[in-house]
């Protein structure tokens, strides 16, 4: 079944694009920012394919270049709260094709009740049409959207940031949460489309690699890693040790560092003394070595590990922290390797900023792990049996000394035991056949 694609766009530019007068810490265009990420990751969970207008918040890009970018989608929807010069409006508002297209006006109904409902306005939600003077859709991205060709395209208002209550309600990042959860469920019910099964990466967990693989997927990549006191083999092995340490897959924390490090070649802001495998401490503009360093190589790998944890998991550390960075990372935000990148994670945070397609690249290079063949290790050949010895074998099975020849032609060139031996001595004696 095809998937219906949508095309999500965060209304305006830059993380400080109109702010609130009535909470000053409110601006509309962080609070759209984050909440179409969040609406991405929800309209996937449930099985769409989703766009993005942008890559990063400070990217710049008309309004009509917005819309047309959704061409190919089955919808199109734009982000945004509203603002008026009285405090008390304060109601959810959807802008719909002027004439209905495609029955537009049965969903914005519905999401913007809906939202009004979450956010508990004053006022219920309600759809609305705007024309300019030529008779055309008023609001840009509306008009590049219908110019695409794009079946249904909205504009959803979270009601009013004018508005104290409303600003406050869409300050906090689980309103946006909630938000987005209810949004994707009312179109995946419009839509008739069905949750699909996940298929994000866990960061916790067992890892699936062995240490071989990974030290032959670095080498088939860089022959001779730079590591200070230790063989690739045993960091590799470190790597899953510490892992199964704290329940986090070591597997995937090597492959971040083979990102991060360049398959061990290092030649960035960290060196190679410094034990840090994940540019822990290095940010941008840093000089050269201007990140955190560890005495060890055992005590970098457990440092990227409970990083990591910090990230994927609000469980407690299970050894000493050693990362200097913990304490700064907002517990449980990226549980899966694809959200490791902050442009990629509902929550706008991540290991890497913006970090648009970091997951994914850490994945490739997984992948490229768990796709090694490891040579087994070759079975010494049988050594030869003299033909004497055959010839005796058959002697001794022919006398009747032996009625089982099979059994001892198998074991023609192991070494025989002292109670075998006497039990073929006694057979000679008393005549019983062995």
């Amino acid at each position: 079944m095809r998937k219906i694609k949508v095309c999500l766009d965060a209304g305006h530019i830059g993380p400080t694009y109109n702010q609130s007068p009535v909470v000053k810490t409110y601006y509309e265009s962080a609070m759209v920012w984050a909440l179409h990420l969040k609406l991405k990751a929800a309209l996937e969970k449930r099985g769409f394919e989703v766009k993005t207008t942008r890559a990063a918040i400070d990217t710049s890009m008309e309004v009509y270049a917005r819309g047309a970018a959704a061409k190919g989608c089955d919808v199109f929807l734009s982000l945004h709260s509203n603002a008026c010069g009285t405090e008390s409006v304060d109601y959810p508002v959807v802008y719909r094709a002027y004439d209905n297209k495609e029955g537009a006006d049965a969903l914005a109904l519905k999401l913007a009740q809906k939202i009004g409902q979450l956010m508990g306005t004053r006022q219920a939600g309600r759809t609305a049409t705007r024309k300019n003077n030529a008779g055309g859709e008023y609001y840009g991205v509306l008009r590049g959207a219908r110019a695409a060709g794009v079946p249904v395209y909205l504009l959803l208002e979270h009601s009013f940031h004018t508005n104290t209550a409303a600003a406050k309600w869409l300050s906090l990042d689980a309103n946006l949460a909630k938000l987005a959860e209810a949004e994707a469920e009312l179109l995946a019910e419009h839509f008739k489309v069905t949750a699909q099964p996940g298929t994000q990466t866990p960061i916790m967990g067992r890892a699936q690699a062995t240490a071989q693989q990974m030290a032959l997927y670095c080498r088939s990549k860089n022959a001779a890693p730079q590591l200070s006191g230790c063989t690739l083999e045993m960091l590799a092995q470190t790597f899953l040790t510490e892992g199964e340490a704290e329940g986090v897959r070591g597997d995937v924390a090597f492959a971040q560092s083979l990102h991060e490090t360049g398959y061990f070649k290092f030649g960035g802001i960290v060196q190679p003394q410094q034990n840090n495998f994940a540019g822990i401490g290095a940010l941008n503009g840093s000089a050269e070595g201007q990140a955190a360093s560890f005495p060890s190589m055992f005590i970098g790998v457990r440092a990227q590990i409970q990083h990591l944890k910090a990230y994927a998991s609000t469980s407690p550390l299970c050894k000493p922290c050693v990362d200097p960075r913990f304490a700064l990372v907002t517990r449980g935000c990226a549980p899966y390797v694809e959200w490791l990148g902050a442009a990629d994670n509902p929550t706008g945070k991540g290991w890497a900023v913006p970090g648009e397609g970091y997951g994914e690249s850490v994945l490739a290079m997984l992948r490229g792990i768990l796709a090694q063949s490891v040579p087994q290790a070759a079975q010494p050949a049988a050594p030869a049996v003299p033909d004497w010895q055959r010839a005796g074998l058959e002697t001794l099975a022919a006398a009747g000394v032996i009625n089982s020849p099979d059994y001892w032609a198998g074991k023609l060139s192991q070494n025989i035991t002292v109670g075998e031996l006497f039990g073929i001595l006694g057979n000679l004696v008393t005549g019983t056949l062995a």
